[in-house]
């Protein structure tokens, strides 16, 4: 196990834990307006497909919502169940700095949190990797193979 942790790449991880933490925001926003069905009337020729199956705007509209809201309940329970192994500073850490729609500046997380900095940014560091290793976002160094 220790050879595990000390082959991962931080960097790349912390770009995985990071995108991941982006995607959440972006699934707490409002459902995008190409998943809303067109209200206005359109009066179109179509030729019959072989089934003689059509769907209106509407339905495709809703078909579309519910997939992104499928996906979206897959996520979060995904994240949750991640987000629940930090410990209550990790956690709160993380959703101030990472997770509000308006994400707080480090030092306002430190006086929130009522920590220095230099303890900011190790709670900050442990948090994102337990979080990585707990989402399965942990990235490890690649090793060249020498001498074949």
């Amino acid at each position: 196990m220790k050879d595990l942790l000390q082959n991962i790449d931080g960097q790349a991880t912390q770009q995985a834990i990071e995108a991941t933490l982006r995607q959440y925001r972006t699934f707490s926003l409002t459902t995008p307006d190409e998943f809303m069905p067109a209200i206005t009337a359109k009066y179109t020729l179509e030729m019959p497909t072989i089934s003689n199956i059509k769907q209106s705007s509407v339905e495709t509209a809703a078909i579309k919502s519910s997939d992104h809201l499928q996906e979206c309940e897959r996520f979060f329970t995904w994240f949750n169940r991640g987000l629940s192994k930090l410990t209550v500073i990790e956690r709160k850490l993380i959703t101030l700095a990472y997770l509000d729609m308006e994400p707080m500046y480090n030092y306002e997380i430190c006086l929130e949190l009522n920590v220095s900095e230099r303890k900011f940014y190790r709670i900050r560091t442990q948090a994102l990797y337990k979080l990585a290793l707990a989402l399965g976002k942990i990235v490890y160094q690649a090793h060249e193979v020498v001498g074949q």
